[in-house]
């Protein structure tokens, strides 16, 4: 799994070129909260997302699977039964 920190336009890039020479079977992006990103980062690659950080209600997790990502990670233990 490769995680990407979305933390700007670059870092993205820089991390889009990484997934070409690594070929990794997931992508994590964090935050999570960046449904645009899901979906292009998920459109570039075909590769699953999988999506955490900044997840703190079952509506921000259903957002994130609504927006593309095949699961989502976070520390909330409230939120793992969903």
């Amino acid at each position: 799994m490769q995680r990407l920190f979305a933390l700007d336009s670059h870092a993205l890039d820089h991390n889009l070129q990484i997934w070409k020479r690594v070929n990794p079977d997931y992508i994590e992006i964090l935050p999570a909260i960046l449904p645009g990103i899901i979906k292009e980062v998920q459109e570039e690659t075909g590769i699953p997302i999988i999506a955490g950080g900044l997840i703190r209600t079952e509506q921000d997790v259903k957002e994130t699977i609504k927006n593309g990502a095949v699961a989502v990670t976070t520390s909330s233990n409230l939120l793992w039964e969903l």
